[in-house]
């Protein structure tokens, strides 16, 4: 189950001169009664930002966190500060509003056609992280996640900004969420437990490159008014597919990215296009280079408590070599993916269905893989630092493979 780096959550809140209008009149009525009755308690249970602002979370969260709306994509791209206030020295006066810490636990049963069932507890993640603006031009990010398996991985990055509220521009540098986790539409966090499969897994079957890891590497973007545009250069990744690893060779991989909000609500369009190579692939070449590129279009959009969002991804692995026994060295590879989501403020609980489909390989027939997704999102309480979510997926693979039902659950909670 992928979380890494659903605790920014926590570093996302409401500033004090916030418009009321940008979230849903029923969850605003929502939200307000909540204040009412726990005023007094609010600031002592808001993690983070919250804690700085002394605000609830749902200004840049919809329909429930993770997800941004563009209150908080803004917030986001401008390093943590309102763009408004771009230029403003920021001094950090109480560390308690920066640093936050998290942890999810789980359970999944899994049962394949002709296989005995599988079910088991764990605990995904235990996460700290650090997130802030630091003087009138930098900002920073650290997230250190211990997983499942005892591993320790890190995101960490170093922002700068210049310019003003409707026009500014920098760099990043470090080890980032460099496309999912930090796009819109398709490519922000999934408001369920897990992401589409063309980004959370590899789209072709030759390289084993994932749209949704960390990247390490530099970006340069440019923001004006509700568009994003960002070039990055990258390391690259190993022959086993690590993006985040120290690279082997003198080759980078680049990728370009625009985004567009076109509502308040966080409806939006983001395209995107990545170039890479990999050196060694099979052990029988060590010294071949092959190379890869995908290309992607993402767009959603909510009206009132109802939203749409589809999103395709297309993948072509070239160079590749002759003993992977690929049609004329190349791997050619399509994904897409659909999905529908209803916030029910009154309950509160978010209900979402998607629909997936990734061919990993378009020259052989009977290959694709289709998921069906449901599943549910309760905020437990208000502010929403714990919440709980269930999901159902069905994996039919195409040409009469075995299908696999999977049932999950997750609490998460943040403070």
């Amino acid at each position: 189950m992928h979380v890494i780096g659903w605790l920014l959550l926590a570093a996302i809140a409401t500033p004090a001169h916030a418009p009321v209008g940008r979230t849903p009149a029923a969850l605003r009525t929502y939200m307000a009664a909540y204040s009412a009755r726990n005023l007094e308690e609010a600031h002592a249970m808001i993690p983070a930002w919250a804690r700085r602002y002394s605000k609830n979370c749902d200004a840049c969260h919809y329909p429930v966190p993770p997800r941004l709306n563009a209150e908080g994509q803004r917030f986001k791209w401008a390093g943590y500060r309102y763009p408004d206030a771009i230029g403003e020295k920021v001094e950090v006066e109480k560390i308690q509003n920066y640093v936050a810490a998290g942890t999810s636990v789980a359970y999944e049963y899994n049962k394949e056609e002709g296989l005995p069932a599988t079910n088991s507890f764990s605990a995904p993640a235990i996460t700290l992280f650090y997130a802030g603006p630091l003087g009138r031009t930098f900002s920073g990010f650290l997230e250190l996640e211990h997983g499942p398996e005892n591993e320790i991985e890190r995101v960490v990055h170093v922002s700068t900004l210049w310019g003003k509220e409707n026009s500014y521009g920098g760099f990043r540098f470090g080890q980032m969420h460099n496309l999912f986790e930090w796009g819109v539409a398709g490519f922000d966090r999934p408001a369920g437990i897990t992401a589409p499969t063309p980004i959370d897994e590899p789209l072709t079957a030759a390289i084993p490159f994932m749209l949704g890891e960390h990247a390490l590497g530099l970006e340069g973007y440019y923001v004006a008014g509700r568009n994003r545009f960002s070039a990055q250069v990258l390391n690259g990744i190993t022959t086993e597919g690590e993006i985040g690893a120290a690279d082997a060779d003198t080759k980078k991989d680049f990728l370009v990215t625009d985004q567009v909000l076109i509502d308040e609500a966080g409806s939006g369009v983001q395209a995107m296009g990545y170039y890479g190579t990999v050196v060694g692939l099979d052990t029988l070449s060590p010294g071949l280079t092959s190379h890869f590129w995908r290309v992607g279009l993402t767009a959603n959009k909510i009206y009132r408590d109802f939203e749409l969002l589809g999103g395709v991804v297309y993948g072509k692995d070239i160079d590749l070599p002759g003993g992977l026994a690929f049609s004329g060295n190349q791997n050619r590879a399509v994904g897409y993916w659909v999905s529908g989501q209803y916030f029910v403020a009154k309950a509160p609980v978010a209900l979402f269905g998607r629909y997936e489909f990734r061919d990993p390989d378009t020259d052989v027939p009977d290959d694709a893989n289709r998921r069906f997704v449901v599943g549910a999102v309760v905020p437990l309480n208000l502010p929403q630092y714990l919440r709980w979510a269930v999901e159902y997926r069905l994996d039919s693979p195409q040409g009469g493979a075995p299908k696999t039902n999977n049932v999950a659950t997750e609490f998460r909670l943040n403070f």
